[in-house]
């Protein structure tokens, strides 16, 4: 079983690949690229700051991480197999 901080950094580099594919098969706009990215920075910024010493998350931190991805798998521009991507990575093994 993955730690917490390697299943962040697997959403984190999975959606980065799937922002910048996006904005250069023109599905999203440069400004929607930087929106997306800057969000995403900014969930795993919390995430690998308030855990820098530790491997325990807290329900809190659970329920922003799903809330992201629940947010994403609505998206149309990311691709079905990125989403089932993040769901076998992540969500199965929570």
């Amino acid at each position: 079983m993955r730690d917490q901080k390697e299943r962040v950094y697997i959403i984190e580099s999975t959606m980065k690949n799937e922002f910048r594919h996006a904005l250069a098969t023109t599905l999203i706009t440069q400004e929607q690229h930087d929106k997306y990215l800057d969000e995403l920075n900014k969930l795993t910024s919390y995430i690998y700051n308030k855990y820098e010493n530790s491997l325990a998350f807290y329900d809190e931190d659970w329920n922003k991480i799903n809330h992201y991805y629940e947010k994403i798998t609505t998206l149309e521009f990311v691709r079905d197999y990125i989403k089932d991507s993040l769901e076998d990575c992540w969500l199965i093994e929570m």
